[in-house]
């Protein structure tokens, strides 16, 4: 019996080292847990390295933008909010087309951000970029062939001391093309959607007021079309 103590103290020790399956390693994309994206893992794809955040001091002179920081390998769904994010989850579908509002838009860079439940762009302190401003609630996605996309997170919150809606911030690239940006994902129902509100919107993409429906789940749910039209530069 004494012989095989080591044996079963070196495997339990290398259990208790080894990372669960799933769990988040420093600058990788992981598969996140429910809920999420139907027919697809949303992943998890902001940077989360301090080394490399301690190394990069820039900020694009760009403030809204953020397609030239997406990682090579996207999916077409994302998660922009871990499981342990405060907040009501909400997961928000699609699809792109092209300009005649009819054609699928295939590989198209989606970037959005957001800010958090008390309408924060919070921030760890090791975000690089742009993250550096839009905090750590962003992610990029590319649609599939269908145009499809698909991005899980929380309802944000409206700015603290201000008047504008809830919204997630979105940009859009078609292949090598420039970056643009469409109206922000704003919710039916919010009392800061108002009529003059609306009456400002310029419906860049197209419509951005987006209507939820919440599930027995909890979950909030809505979709957009978004058509490659009047994007903003």
């Amino acid at each position: 019996m004494p012989t095989l103590l080591p044996a079963l103290f070196f495997a339990a020790l290398a259990s208790a080292s080894s990372p669960a399956p799933g769990a988040a390693l420093p600058g990788r994309s992981v598969p996140a847990p429910k809920p999420g994206c139907p027919g697809a893992p949303a992943t998890v794809n902001a940077p989360r390295n301090r080394i490399l955040a301690a190394l990069r001091h820039d900020e694009p002179a760009c403030e809204w933008c953020g397609a030239a920081e997406a990682p090579s390998r996207l999916s077409w769904a994302v998660r922009l909010a871990d499981p342990a994010e405060r907040g009501e989850p909400l997961v928000l579908t699609g699809r792109v087309l092209r300009a005649d509002g009819r054609t699928p838009a295939a590989g198209v860079l989606l970037y959005l951000y957001q800010t958090n439940a008390a309408g924060v762009y919070a921030r760890r302190g090791d975000e690089t970029g742009n993250g550096r401003r839009h905090g750590y609630l962003r992610g990029w996605l590319r649609t599939d062939a269908q145009g499809r996309y698909c991005v899980a997170t929380i309802r944000p919150g409206h700015y603290p001391g201000r008047l504008d809606p809830a919204h997630i911030h979105a940009t859009v690239q078609e292949g090598r093309g420039a970056e643009g940006y469409i109206d922000d994902f704003v919710f039916e129902g919010d009392p800061r959607v108002t009529p003059a509100y609306r009456a400002q919107m310029r419906n860049r993409g197209g419509s951005g007021v987006v209507r939820l429906t919440r599930g027995p789940d909890g979950i909030w749910r809505g979709e957009r079309t978004i058509v490659l039209r009047d994007v903003g530069r």
